[in-house]
């Protein structure tokens, strides 16, 4: 118990010092004095200069008080100016994917290709529909949009009363409260980048977010249209 109790105050006396030095660098890099300071905060400069040498705790309304008279984001004197921020896009590398199992649904696989994306409006998918399957697609509609770009082999998509065929490389994109389906009617495998959103709109499986068993995430058929 005395033991925790020392390791705690250590605690303590580390945050305070790093506190401490944060804020007199805050002030320093605005030029302003302790005395300045203090009057523009309403707190004392014996109460400040102790504070910057770690030598008190300051509740959380002093550091507010403060970086409000000083200009700067509160955060400031918390995060580690030297730590190197989190990057605003999330990259995904192929070899990365390829050693993690797909997911599989109505005779085909598919992957998430897009990353946990603070704020996120949109999900990506690498389906991949297998020579020789033979499907009898269930005809969908739902909210929100669908971007689907053929990477290899042939496919027929249904959109309302069209039926467009897809060859590698070609892209439609379409608001998804039409009736819609597809499958594959070549003779080889087909692969197919498919965008979704929001990432809301329909059930998807995010095992490699949540850190979920693939096994127990539910099917993706229910969106594609394969049994």
């Amino acid at each position: 118990m005395e033991e925790n109790k020392a390791d705690l105050d250590e605690t303590i006396r580390t945050v305070a010092r790093r506190l401490g030095e944060r804020l007199r660098d805050a002030r320093r890099s605005k030029a302003i004095t302790l005395e300045v300071l203090s009057a523009k905060a309403d707190l004392s400069a014996g109460f400040l200069s102790r504070l910057e040498r770690g030598e008190t705790s300051a509740s959380i309304s002093n550091p507010i008080v403060i970086s409000e008279s000083l200009g700067i984001a509160l955060r400031d004197f918390f995060e580690d100016a030297h730590e190197c921020p989190r990057p605003d896009y999330v990259l995904t590398r192929a070899k990365d994917r390829s050693c993690e199992a797909p997911l599989s649904a109505g005779g085909y696989t598919y992957r998430l290709t897009s990353g946990d994306l603070e704020g996120e409006k949109v999900s990506a998918f690498e389906l991949v529909y297998p020579a020789g399957e033979t499907m009898h697609p269930e005809v969908l509609t739902h909210r929100g949009e669908e971007v689907l770009y053929l990477l290899e082999g042939t496919m027929e998509f249904r959109i309302g009363s069209d039926t467009i065929v897809l060859e590698p490389g070609d892209c439609v994109h379409f608001a998804c409260d039409q009736p819609h389906t597809g499958e594959n009617i070549g003779h080889g495998e087909a692969r197919l980048l498919m965008i979704v959103s929001p990432v809301d709109s329909i059930d998807v499986p995010v095992a490699r977010k949540s850190g979920r068993d693939p096994d127990s995430a539910r099917s993706l058929a229910q969106f594609t249209g394969g049994k």
